[in-house]
């Protein structure tokens, strides 16, 4: 590329380059970490910010979004799940992410939801939640009217809501 040191531009332009040829790239420390085993002399201060850019936006959801410690924020997140899984409609290797991500989250509800530890109350908002992600992850297309009709049964409002 005829440049004396590799910066931050450098990486987006090889970047774009192994997306087109291979559908993925590394990120930007692990191009730069192949740049620099062969010699490239590398702007640090550059890379490191392009590389935290990088992860902030692999990030499907913050920590304070996986919080299900009540019916709002677990609504919060169920509605983000939808909102990205529209969005990845047609990007079968982000919603193959998101899918993988539920799983796992799912998961781990199910583990905190079993514990001993955790208080009865939020034992049962953790289950309620856990089978949600069942069902989305079952049948994602009818989630969102699904979800409507348990929210509406006597028993979730009783549960829930009084």
């Amino acid at each position: 590329m005829a440049n004396e040191v590799v910066g931050a531009s450098q990486l987006e332009l090889i970047e774009a380059a192994l997306v087109e040829r291979f559908g993925s790239a590394p990120g930007p420390a692990s191009i730069a970490r192949v740049l620099a085993d062969h010699g490239a002399r590398l702007s640090h201060p550059e890379i490191l910010q392009a590389d935290a850019r990088w992860r902030g936006q692999q990030l499907l959801f913050t920590p304070e979004e996986l919080d299900v410690s009540n019916l709002e924020a677990a609504i919060a997140l169920i509605n983000k799940i939808e909102l990205l899984r529209q969005k990845f409609e047609n990007d079968t290797t982000m919603a193959e992410r998101l899918r993988q991500t539920v799983r796992q989250f799912k998961s781990d509800l199910d583990s905190l939801a079993r514990s001993p530890r955790t208080a009865q109350k939020k034992r049962q908002l953790t289950h309620e939640v856990a089978q949600w992600l069942s069902v989305w992850l079952q049948n994602p297309q009818i989630f969102a009217e699904w979800l409507n009709l348990r929210q509406n049964t006597a028993e979730f409002r009783e549960r829930y809501l009084s």
